[in-house]
């Protein structure tokens, strides 16, 4: 193995190391070490570093403005000793192209001007909310009644939809606030105090801090690609403008020490990520994300899952036209290749009809794309093809393993966890204080397109506290919601199967505890359940446990604590075969 030491090539901190950088790793692709100083370099956009990525669940640009690139390097590693990597404008920090037996560890990614911005309330009536901006922390200026951020390479953008509400003493959401405040016309009053109009009234104090979102989805913190075998550990995100960490065609990830927080010493009380920390899309093998934090995320924590695409177009017998339907993925290279093996789905029981092994993937244009296949395929097929969106395709061989353990959940906008993958799933020994659900089991072909239903499912051993499902998001139904997108379920037909949850700890506010959907042989046993006073009840749903056309159902040995209330006995609807004791 080969130790290149950064400063003994000259490239050293405190100045612009993109192109120098790029070009020493580009010199180096195997059996290298590239070890860097406990110290601050500096990183910035070139036209040099701008390629062509399709990046999953991200705005859709023609280029990627890149950071440190890795390009088909093999048994390497970025040692970052406690490295300060700086970033300016819109920019990918970490990029892995066709990588193997990669590691990448003790590095903070960070922006001296964040993606993320933050106000204080320094007063509020019914019709308006008044804050101040730190002007040092939040470069802005306000621009024909709209607030506009510098994010550094003489880029400005303004606020964007959607303001989130923490308090500012225990620095989560506030509660029933998520998604409520919608920012409106705005005015200056002085000493960058502005006065911004709202039309909804929702719960607020003096003192709470607004998270103030701006600029695009664009760019992933540390993205990879058709790789394998990576290992990423002790890596701090202090700010990026779009998703943390994104993989997608890749094999064999591990993420240890992946901590989403906000720079307190920059002046950030919350913020860090201006969406998602983690999305794993289209990936195989096995992903395990441990030891990691994650607080003021815009969005979930993680999410894995594939990409439905559906088809409406016979070509022939052995050949379908396919489209991408979601706006933030489209466009992918990868998406199969000779040898996959693809699941055909009929969309309104999601139930999957039959598989079949890619010969070829010709995309076409940034939305469609020919798929032939080795054999004919079946008349069913064929048939729900020419109905026009009633057939729905997923690529089995881009699924993977997913293990989640001991690692913290804070407050962050939306939910925890959001899994969908038929491979075996583990969430062990986490802490949870999500401000909607802290897990969802999802899965659909019909509005997000994040395929994937689940077969095998643990979930053990967690902590979920009285700050999770305070607020109401989409598919938010219980603390646990099992909660796929089926508009036709079939309870001959479930979606998720063999879901065990067991020896968990749940605080709950009269909030559910567990919803799930079109489920069977579902296992809820040996949990502890306490009843919170911390609130009253506020969500709609009846029960603490609510079953929908659910099967083979057990829920037993469990330990209800506290002064419930509503009744402790689920709440059933078009179910079989549950079994309570």
């Amino acid at each position: 193995m080969n130790t290149i030491r950064l400063k003994e090539v000259g490239i050293v901190p405190g100045a612009d190391i993109t192109l120098s950088l790029a070009a020493l790793m580009k010199e180096h692709k195997k059996d290298t070490t590239f070890v860097f100083e406990n110290a601050d370099y500096f990183f910035k956009p070139h036209p040099e570093m701008q390629v062509d990525y399709r990046i999953s669940n991200s705005d859709v640009y023609p280029v990627r403005t890149l950071g440190l690139w890795l390009k088909e390097m093999e048994n390497c590693a970025l040692l970052g000793n406690g490295a300060r990597l700086w970033f300016e404008g819109h920019m990918q920090p970490f990029t892995l192209d066709s990588c193997s037996d990669v590691k990448v560890e003790n590095f903070t990614i960070n922006w001296k001007k964040p993606m993320v911005a933050e106000g204080i309330v320094t007063g509020f009536s019914d019709t308006y909310v008044d804050m101040y901006i730190d002007p040092t922390a939040f470069p802005h200026r306000l621009t024909d009644g709209k607030l506009e951020f510098d994010i550094g390479a003489d880029e400005w953008y303004p606020i964007c939809p959607a303001i989130i509400i923490y308090e500012p003493h225990s620095r989560k959401v506030r509660r029933a606030t998520g998604d409520c405040f919608f920012p409106m016309a705005t005015k200056e009053l002085g000493n960058n105090i502005y006065r911004m109009e709202r039309s909804k009234d929702f719960p607020l104090a003096v003192g709470d801090i607004l998270v103030l979102r701006h600029n695009y989805r664009r760019h992933a913190g540390i993205f990879s690609e058709r790789c394998r075998d990576l290992t990423f550990e002790n890596i701090t995100v202090h700010s990026c403008g779009g998703l943390g960490c994104l993989a997608q065609f890749c094999h064999n990830l591990t993420f240890r020490g992946m901590h989403f927080v906000p720079d307190r010493a920059a002046g950030r009380l919350v913020t860090n990520g201006r969406d998602d920390g983690m999305h794993i899309t289209c990936n195989s093998g096995t992903v395990t994300i441990t030891e990691s934090t994650f607080l003021g995320l815009m969005d979930d924590p993680i999410n894995v899952h594939g990409c439905c695409v559906t088809s409406d177009e016979v070509v022939n017998s052995t050949e379908l036209r396919c489209k991408y339907r979601h706006k933030q993925a489209m466009g992918f290279r990868y998406w199969a290749k000779p040898g996959d093996e693809i699941a055909f789905i009929e969309r309104g029981s999601m139930h999957r009809i039959h598989t079949a092994t890619v010969a070829e993937y010709d995309l076409e244009q940034i939305d469609t794309f020919r798929l032939s296949f080795t054999a004919p395929l079946p008349d069913e097929v064929l048939e729900l093809a020419k109905k026009g969106d009633a057939l729905a395709l997923d690529n089995l061989t881009n699924t993977a393993a997913f293990v989640c353990t001991k690692n913290r959940f804070g407050s962050c906008r939306a939910r925890g966890i959001l899994v969908s993958t038929p491979k075996p799933v583990l969430i062990a020994d986490n802490y949870f204080e999500s401000s909607g659900s802290a897990i969802l089991v999802a899965g659909d072909s019909n509005y997000w397109f994040e395929s994937g239903e689940c077969n095998d499912v643990e979930i053990r051993n967690n902590v979920f506290t009285d700050a999770c499902l305070t607020s109401d998001y989409q598919f938010c139904e219980g603390v646990i919601s099992l909660c796929p997108i089926v508009p036709q379920p079939d309870n001959a037909k479930p979606y998720h199967k063999h879901v065990r949850i067991h020896h968990n700890t749940f605080d709950v506010a009269d909030t559910p505890a567990l919803y799930a959907y079109a489920t069977t042989d579902l296992r809820f046993t040996d949990n502890r359940i306490f009843r919170s006073p911390s609130a009253e009840r506020w969500h709609a749903a009846e029960g603490y446990i609510r079953l929908k056309n659910c099967t083979a159902t057990t829920i037993k040995d469990n330990e209800w604590i506290g002064n419930f209330t509503q009744s402790i006995a689920p709440v059933t609807e078009a179910c079989e075969d549950i079994t309570v004791q």
